[in-house]
């Protein structure tokens, strides 16, 4: 929901990941912000998970977020057999790799500079 409150494009599911993308397929002006702000918002609504998680004893859990702001190729992508819309790129690839960097640093979210 914050995703796409934050007028974000959800994306798909990898995992434990959630991808999401926002200027697409609609312009949005401040997307960068809107991103940073889902973000931070996610993190804020996991607190207050943990809080009914362990009224219910359900084990907390960490998610981690990497933001980064690029030109990527944006559409449907695909064969004949599977089709899907998403957007490829070095600057998607970089996001994942800000995302997976923040267990070393003890962090939750990382921000390129770009952004």
């Amino acid at each position: 929901e914050i995703i796409v409150n934050s007028k974000g494009t959800l994306d798909k599911f990898i995992g434990d990941c959630i991808m999401a993308l926002w200027n697409a397929p609609r312009r949005l002006k401040a997307h960068e912000r809107a991103a940073i702000g889902a973000a931070l918002d996610m993190q804020v609504r996991l607190v207050e998970l943990h809080k009914e998680w362990l009224e219910e004893g359900i084990p907390p859990i960490r998610f981690r977020t990497g933001v980064n702001t690029d030109a990527v190729l944006v559409g449907n992508f695909g064969c004949e057999h599977r089709i899907n819309y998403t957007v490829l790129g070095d600057g998607v690839n970089l996001a994942s790799r800000l995302e997976a960097a923040n267990k070393p640093f003890g962090t939750v979210a990382l921000v390129a500079e770009s952004t």
